[in-house]
């Protein structure tokens, strides 16, 4: 019983859970970074969504002028 709680052990035991901290610090730290860059891409990515969508409307829009122009040269070549 003694050796398990002798001064070395002990000692290598507060390394080894110093250790741990530390590793859960940077995993905590690395995950919360990534967690903003995810949220960032999150917006941009609403916001290529909406752009899209802008651009599909002002597509649709641009081919109906498109065809009322050919309607209309069409009825005047008859």
């Amino acid at each position: 019983m003694e050796e398990l709680f002798g001064d070395n052990r002990l000692g290598m035991l507060e390394e080894k859970i110093d250790y741990l901290l530390k590793v859960y610090q940077g995993v905590k730290e690395e995950k919360n970074g990534l967690a903003g860059k995810v949220e960032a891409l999150e917006a941009q990515n609403k916001e290529l969504k909406e752009q899209m969508a802008k651009s599909e409307k002002e597509k649709v829009m641009i081919m109906d002028k498109v065809v009322g122009i050919l309607d209309k040269i069409e009825k005047i070549e008859v």
